[in-house]
């Protein structure tokens, strides 16, 4: 097969963005909350028949987009699975509320390899060092970033990414495979841009699913996107054009094994120290008047412990990647996400909150703030692996040299779904029926 060239100009150089945008992914809570229910007639059927058809950018009526606040947790699995058992039946509902348990799987498996996250970032700058040692290699990874490559609907796809902060979910999965087997590119470098650049970008879902594709997570399974597949599912946004206007004559025809570059070690299982459980009532060391605040950062904007904090404060944004900051859409969403959050938990307990603070705060500004409250001890979600559990968890020592204990608790629906993640989806899935009972959503056919 020819490899395309990125000496030359894309075939098609008139490719135009379609569409208006997706503007209705909100940074609030209560935007999440009117998506979920206006997404609900079409969770059932519709839904199993058109999840994987991409119409294009503002016209992606078929799947929900509630991937932003589950990300956050504005909006939390129990509620979406609740809302989706109150309008259609397991069965009717089935790959709908499947699509909700994976991305649960993704954060379990991660959270039973710990070390994976890390290291990953640890060796994204000598990945990019390596590829920017080549030149042709560099032109590709610049061409690709740039959205100008030789695959049309690559570069369209590149566009409503960094304009919109989403994509469909077939279409990342087409997006990386070419990524991989056509541009031949690292696929942490693809995954990296996308975490930056997806409002939802997660380092489980994101980084596992990326694995996937490059036959990493499933040792050997990969992911080939095809001229035919991307035509089958996405016709009618490619419209009349040609596979040579598109660029899909260019699309590699095989994978190939990619060598797994992270040591044995991170990818063994690690276990899990399981923090207190939701809604345990627990009292402050001997001695201490019992202040407790609670720390909201973005991996959990909805949680609340069982007694009334006497103050809540959030932790700013945590940088996502140790390549380059977020895109401005995804940080502006974040920062407007933590401050609904901020606003809802003042006025949400019963008892008003003595003191909430006015805005993020950085860590040096979050221990000050805490320290003038007079808090004994802060209160926060357990968070799964990524970039904001590793500043939560360096917290520790500096509340402790101030005085204030730090304790974690752990959702139900984690503490439930998780210990069956350690290997593949399918020895969680067929928990699925189960797990609704448990949280008493089981419906019959």
């Amino acid at each position: 097969m020819r490899q395309a060239s990125f000496d030359e100009q894309p075939e098609n150089t008139s490719w135009k963005l379609r569409g208006t945008g997706d503007s209705a992914l909100g940074p609030t809570r209560e935007q999440g909350l009117q998506r979920l229910l206006a997404f609900m007639p079409n969770a059932g059927k519709a839904y199993q028949n058109h999840r994987n058809s991409d119409f294009g950018i503002g016209k992606h009526i078929h799947v929900s987009m509630l991937s932003p606040y589950l990300r956050h947790r504005m909006i939390d699995e129990a509620e979406v699975l609740q809302t989706v058992l109150r309008h259609h039946s397991h069965n009717a509902a089935f790959k709908f509320i499947q699509e909700v348990f994976w991305r649960s799987y993704w954060k379990g498996w991660l959270e039973h390899r710990n070390l994976l996250w890390p290291e990953y970032q640890r060796q994204l700058p000598m990945c990019l060092q390596r590829v920017q040692e080549s030149k042709h290699s560099n032109e590709n990874y610049e061409r690709a970033l740039a959205g100008q490559t030789d695959v049309g609907l690559f570069n369209d796809w590149c566009a409503e990414l960094e304009q919109t902060g989403y994509l469909h979910n077939h279409a990342r999965m087409w997006f990386a495979s070419i990524w991989i087997f056509t541009l031949r590119l690292p696929w942490e470098l693809g995954a990296d841009y996308f975490v930056r650049h997806l409002i939802d970008g997660d380092p489980a879902s994101n980084t596992l699913g990326w694995r996937w594709v490059a036959g990493l997570h499933t040792a050997g399974k990969t992911y080939l996107a095809t001229p035919k597949n991307i035509r089958t599912c996405a016709a009618l946004r490619l419209g009349a054009s040609t596979d040579q206007q598109l660029g899909l004559h260019r699309l590699a025809t095989h994978t190939f094994n990619l060598p797994e570059k992270l040591p044995e070690q991170v990818l063994q299982k690690t276990p899990i120290a399981w923090p207190a459980p939701e809604n345990a009532k627990t009292g402050c060391a001997p001695g201490k008047r019992g202040r407790r605040a609670l720390l909201l950062t973005e991996e959990d904007l909805t949680w609340r412990p069982a007694q009334t904090p006497a103050g809540c404060v959030a932790m700013s944004p945590s940088p996502r990647s140790a390549l380059a900051p977020s895109s401005p859409l995804v940080r502006g969403f974040v920062d407007a996400a933590l401050s609904d959050a901020l606003q809802r938990q003042q006025h949400g307990w019963s008892d008003t909150l003595p003191t909430v603070a006015p805005k993020a705060l950085d860590e040096t500004a979050l221990i000050d703030w805490l320290v003038e409250q007079g808090m004994d001890e802060v209160i926060c979600a357990y968070q799964p692996m990524g970039p904001a559990r590793l500043r939560v968890e360096a917290l520790r020592e500096p509340l402790a040299a101030k005085g204030i204990g730090l304790q974690l608790q752990m959702r139900d629906y984690d503490r439930l779904v998780w210990p069956h993640a350690s290997k593949g989806f399918f020895q969680l899935g067929m928990r699925i029926p189960d797990f609704l009972d448990v949280m008493s959503l089981a419906r019959g056919a």
